[in-house]
């Protein structure tokens, strides 16, 4: 496990800068300090007036909360003390299974490779969160019979904290689902669930499903994950399906052939719920890479017990005294190289434009602006009175067709007449952007700042009537 901690402290200290972060900081201070949901978009003058859903508003609190204790290291103290919660459950469910510790570590270690597409301070890390308590809950039920009431509650914080819980209710019904038949079909067996199984099943069920409209916006958060976002997944590279010549791609390659190697040589027999919840996991993490995360999180625990990798060692070799040194070296060591705020910050500096907006802001600079849609949340934190035309909130952008508008501009497909038809003043790029070479290129446009990080560029005469 030590190593896990390990692993995963490097993904984290390397990974704080998360572009949705910024915004869910802003929301998560509305709530905190005026105790009131954001439920119209007040941050971009791109979406300006629309209403929205703040569907993660219980994550963003935790981050907010973070953060306002300490800075941007509260924000890496929590998305690490989540991924090590996580991670642990995972280790703990292989264990459970009747793996040995040096391959529940490899497979879990695996596990940490596919979601690091994912890996940031992200609000879905709650999700997967609970998904690994519902998993959890199911394994207990499924060895003692008891614990399963525990559910409705975990999904009414679930629908709170990310809208993953849609994948909780598919890994529910599988579940009971596996139970309504009896048999064995060569190596995979299935074993019919008692009458009184059956019902505390289905009441469990019926209060979790119930238990999602405890939430501040009832029905519409509910019916939230299956209207949003399909307008503009395809223009989002970790919704597309996963790409084999990439690194992500080859690691869930290797996933998916340890499940052939462990289907035909291991002579361990497979439940029903353990071939359905695969193939579910497999489906969705192929096709949106993003979802390699939940992939690890159902597959690893399942193959860990049918890769029998190392000799089981006995109690004899065991060495408390050892462990618990490498314990405490390990936590000196996560003391001592935990990042420091400058450290933090300087990474920030380094991918977001700090500095030109400090300029803009010291010389007056307002107006309208074309910003680069990822820096969005992060003028929105950093600059509020600097209005961008938009951020990653892409499925409200999507509705009124900013989001389409935008791309067209950064694509240059019609640069001039989005700038035009939205009376932009300013535009604040990355600067191998091709917009910045046909707007440096244009009379009616100068440079007036550049970094390594960010390209000002401002018209001649700006626009009337902003």
């Amino acid at each position: 496990m030590t190593v896990i901690v390990l692993l995963i402290f490097g993904f984290s200290a390397q990974r704080l800068v998360e572009p949705d972060i910024w915004y869910h900081l802003r929301n998560g201070q509305q709530i905190w300090e005026y105790h009131s949901f954001p439920n119209v978009d007040t941050y971009t003058f791109g979406a300006a007036g629309l209403p929205w859903l703040d569907y993660e508003w219980l994550s963003e609190v935790v981050y907010f909360l973070g953060f306002k204790a300490w800075a941007l290291r509260g924000i890496l103290m929590v998305y690490f003390g989540l991924l090590a919660l996580i991670y642990a459950g995972v280790y703990y469910r292989a264990c459970s299974a009747g793996t040995d510790y040096a391959s529940a570590l490899l497979v879990t270690l695996l596990a940490v490779l596919l979601a690091a597409v994912s890996i940031g301070p992200r609000m879905l890390l709650f999700g997967w969160l609970c998904m690994v308590g519902l998993l959890l809950v199911l394994d207990h039920f499924q060895r003692t019979g008891k614990g399963l009431w525990l559910l409705p509650v975990l999904f009414a914080l679930w629908i709170n904290l990310h809208g993953s819980w849609v994948f909780g209710i598919v890994v529910l019904a599988l579940t009971i689902t596996s139970g309504l038949v009896e048999g064995e079909w060569g190596l995979v067996v299935a074993h019919r669930w008692t009458s009184t199984e059956l019902k505390t099943l289905a009441l469990v069920f019926a209060s979790s499903v119930a238990a999602l409209f405890v939430n501040p916006f009832g029905f519409k958060l509910v019916l939230y994950p299956f209207v949003s976002q399909l307008k503009f997944i395809r223009y989002i590279q970790e919704w597309l399906p996963v790409d084999f010549s990439k690194g992500s791609g080859k690691l869930a390659l290797i996933s998916v052939l340890a499940l052939l190697v462990a289907a035909l040589f291991s002579r361990r027999r497979w439940r029903l719920d353990e071939v359905l919840l695969i193939i579910f996991a497999l489906w969705m993490g192929l096709s949106h890479a993003r979802f390699l995360f939940f992939l690890g999180l159902i597959m690893v625990p399942i193959l860990a017990p049918r890769l029998e990798l190392f000799p089981s060692s006995g109690p004899e070799h065991n060495r408390p005294w050892l462990n618990a040194g490498i314990l405490a070296a390990m936590a000196a060591w996560l003391i001592f190289s935990f990042p420091t705020q400058v450290e933090l910050q300087q990474d920030v500096n380094a991918k977001f434009p700090a500095a030109a907006l400090e300029f803009m802001q010291r010389q007056h600079i307002g107006g309208r602006g074309l910003n680069q849609d990822w820096w969005g949340g992060y003028m929105e934190w950093q600059t509020p009175a600097l209005k961008p035309f938009t951020d990653t909130r892409d499925d409200i952008f999507a509705d009124n067709g900013t989001f389409n508008d935008y791309l067209s501009a950064v694509e240059i497909r019609q640069p001039f007449e989005v700038l035009d038809k939205y009376r932009i003043d300013y535009a604040l790029l990355e600067p191998n952007q091709p917009l910045v070479y046909v707007l440096n290129r244009s009379p009616e446009w100068r440079t007036v700042y550049s970094d390594k990080v960010a390209v000002l560029l401002a018209r001649s005469q700006p626009t009337a009537g902003h």
